[in-house]
C-alpha cells in the first residue's frame, strides 16, 4: 500500500496566495512605499508601472525611475518608517561581503514552501538576514512565489522578497534554508505534517 505525506493546509494556501505579487497590489492601489535598496538607498515612491523585472517607482516630488526588482530588498509603509529604523538589525559579517543582487535562481539562498507554511502557522519568531546584511525578526504571516510578508515588534509589517535573502534561522540557531533543510526536514516535525 502506497503511504502519502503532506502538509494539511499547505496546497490550498498556496492555490490561493503562490502567484501574489506586492507590486501588482501597490499599482492597483497608488499607496506609498518605502523601497530599501541594494544601493543603500530608501525610496518613498508610488509602484507606476510593472514588468516582469522591473518595477517604475514615482516619488512625490520627483521623475519616474524604473528599478530592477532584484534591487529592492524589502519595503514597508511610510509610516513605519521610524520603527522599522529602530528594529531591522546589521549583521556586519554579511555585510561586509558586499553581496550584489542575485540575478540568477541557481545563486539564490532558497527556502522551500513545506518549510515556510508550519513556521507560519505555529507562529516561529524567526531571524531573516538579507544580502546587505539587514537582519528583519518576526512573524511570518504571509508568503508567495515572491515575497515573504514578516511582521516584526509592535505588529510593523515588512514584505522581504524572497531573493534577497540570505539566511533564515529560529531563535535556537537552526537553518530554515532548503539547502540544510533537505537534510533536517523539519517539516515533518510540524503538527501539520500528516501520513495517510
Amino acid at each position: 500500500m502506497l503511504t502519502t505525506a503532506r502538509l494539511v493546509g499547505l496546497k490550498e494556501y498556496l492555490a490561493e496566495h503562490d502567484a501574489h505579487s506586492v507590486f501588482e497590489d501597490l499599482l492597483a492601489s497608488g499607496e506609498v512605499r518605502n523601497f530599501h535598496l541594494y544601493s543603500g538607498r530608501v525610496i518613498s515612491a508610488r509602484v507606476t508601472g510593472v514588468e516582469t523585472y522591473l518595477v517604475t517607482l514615482t516619488p512625490e516630488d520627483g521623475q519616474p525611475e524604473s528599478v530592477s526588482k532584484h534591487d529592492i530588498h524589502f519595503l514597508y509603509t511610510v509610516e513605519d518608517a521610524a520603527s522599522v529604523a529602530k528594529l531591522v538589525k546589521i549583521d556586519k559579517n554579511v555585510q561586509v561581503q558586499g553581496l550584489t543582487p542575485s540575478l540568477s535562481y541557481r545563486d539564490r539562498h532558497l527556502i522551500k514552501n513545506k518549510t515556510l507554511f508550519p513556521l507560519m502557522e505555529e507562529r516561529v519568531v524567526l531571524f531573516f538576514t538579507l544580502r546587505d546584511g539587514s537582519i528583519i525578526r518576526g512573524l511570518v504571516v504571509g508568503f508567495s512565489r515572491y515575497e515573504i510578508r514578516v511582521s516584526m515588534k509592535g505588529g510593523v509589517v515588512v514584505t522581504l522578497l524572497r531573493h534577497g535573502v540570505y539566511d533564515v534561522r529560529d531563535k535556537d540557531g537552526i537553518c530554515y534554508l532548503k539547502s540544510v533543510q533537505e537534510k533536517r526536514k523539519d517539516w515533518r516535525k510540524s503538527s501539520l505534517f500528516v501520513t495517510a
